[in-house]
């Protein structure tokens, strides 16, 4: 069985160089204690240092307190660094409003993560077995699942190393049997109330009577999916890379992708797991003719805006809009959800003006009283310079594909009488300067912050 692991670590280069530290998740039960003992006897040939943490979940009452007692002695036996954490699991996933199961693998890894931090841990053992290999396949058809759903657990994920994918529950108690090692036993695993208890002890049995190569079949199944699957990845991502800058995805470049691709582009983009539902929906808003349309997904919004895809996070970080700020000349101002800060200055027109579409000239007497920074405002109108007629700053904005969302970000410049400028688009001719008379600028300037 030593062989057989130590080959899989070294396919998939889990152990660390010689002085290093792998750090077991131990349990008590026959998988964990197992891992333990295995890793101690790999680290006499391979030159590492084994350490073990426990962590009690308190959801089984004195029962947990064995498990602990239990890993605590075996590690004095063995000379193994002990290290232990634990949490009211059932506390915190009501406090969180979370599944219990789902709250304790996430108390449990943040404690490994911690503690291989304090240790000086280069990785995390854990002990999945092909057994659990083939129970997470299975419930993940069974729920519905795409090909990453069925690519099994990864023997490597960052710093979590799995090294006995390769052995079965036999061979874990076959090994413990000749190191004479006892372990302890978790009740619940016998009650099959649970979904994967009812897999574990009624399905699987019969599914191993088809074929008693089960577990070996699945594992073999999962690596060739897992290979698709990263190939698949890689090409969407490198689709993403060049094609979506911002994370903005022109939604003439997914029409000609096959799904494979175009929903791992979309997720890319969402930088979110969206269920296949989900990206099926962005898919079909994306298929739409209409110049705006969106959809809500689970804390963001996917919008599709003149042929282009975004997702907006549901933060309320992002400004909607911003306050309005009154400048007379000399004056300057922050706009602190814009991050630009405005100035207003009285000065001479130059004999040749420049125009600029974030700074303005204005002639001094064109125009009517305050100066006023704004978002646009219904009704409001514009007679742009260097373009025929008026028009309203509504149909402007369409003609210039700014995103519905983002019309009430742009600056608008205005005085009693109305309009007098744009930022990024331009100026009326109301109020343009005349060379060599009285002008007011106003220039618009980036901040990293707001004073």
């Amino acid at each position: 069985m030593l062989t057989k692991l130590a080959r899989y670590a070294d396919k998939y280069s889990m152990l660390p160089q010689r002085g290093g530290t792998v750090l077991a998740a131990v349990s008590g039960g026959a998988d964990s204690v197992c891992l333990l003992r295995a890793l101690i006897a790999l680290s006499e040939t391979h030159g590492f240092r084994v350490a073990c943490a426990h962590f009690n979940h308190r959801l089984r009452g004195d029962e947990s307190d064995r498990d602990e007692a239990f890993v605590r002695t075996l590690c004095q036996k063995l000379g193994v660094p002990f290290y232990c954490g634990g949490a009211d699991v059932r506390a915190a996933a009501a406090v969180k409003k979370a599944g219990i199961e789902e709250t304790a693998r996430a108390l449990r890894y943040d404690f490994l993560s911690e503690t291989a931090r304090k240790c000086g841990a280069d990785v995390i053992a854990t002990a999945h077995t092909a057994d659990d290999n083939t129970e997470t396949v299975i419930l993940n058809l069974v729920r519905g699942a795409g090909l990453r759903g069925l690519t099994g657990i990864p023997p490597v994920r960052d710093n979590i190393i799995r090294p006995m994918l390769c052995l079965t529950r036999e061979d874990v108690l076959e090994y413990l049997k000749e190191c004479n090692q006892d372990y302890v036993e978790d009740s619940t695993n016998a009650v099959t109330v649970y979904t994967r208890n009812r897999l574990r002890h009624r399905v699987i049995p019969l599914l191993r009577e088809m074929n008693p190569r089960l577990h070996s079949t699945v594992l073999t199944t999962s690596r060739l999916l897992r290979e698709d699957d990263a190939y698949l990845s890689e090409l969407a991502r490198a689709l993403f890379t060049e094609n979506c800058p911002e994370g903005q995805i022109p939604c003439e470049k997914l029409s000609g992708l096959p799904y494979s691709l175009s929903s791992r582009v979309i997720r890319l983009a969402a930088d979110t797991a969206l269920s296949a539902e989900q990206t099926d929906a962005v898919l079909a808003l994306c298929e739409k003719k209409a110049a705006s349309s969106e959809l809500s997904v689970p804390g963001m919004t996917a919008i599709v805006e003149y042929g282009v895809l975004r997702f907006e996070r549901d933060d309320g970080l992002s400004p909607k809009t911003f306050q309005p700020v009154s400048l007379t000349p000399g004056q300057s101002a922050v706009i602190p959800e814009l991050g630009l800060r405005v100035t207003l200055r009285k000065t001479v027109s130059p004999e040749k003006i420049h125009k600029t579409f974030n700074n303005f000239l204005f002639n001094f007497d064109s125009v009517y009283g305050i100066i006023v920074i704004r978002p646009r405002r219904t009704g409001d109108k514009i007679s742009l310079f260097g373009r025929n007629g008026t028009k309203s700053l509504k149909r402007l904005f369409i003609e210039e594909k700014i995103p519905k969302r983002s019309r009430a970000l742009v600056p608008v410049v205005a005085d009693e009488k109305g309009v007098l400028a744009v930022c990024g688009i331009g100026q009326d001719i109301r109020a343009f300067p005349v060379s060599a008379r009285p002008a007011l600028e106003i220039i618009f300037e980036e901040i990293s912050y707001a004073p």
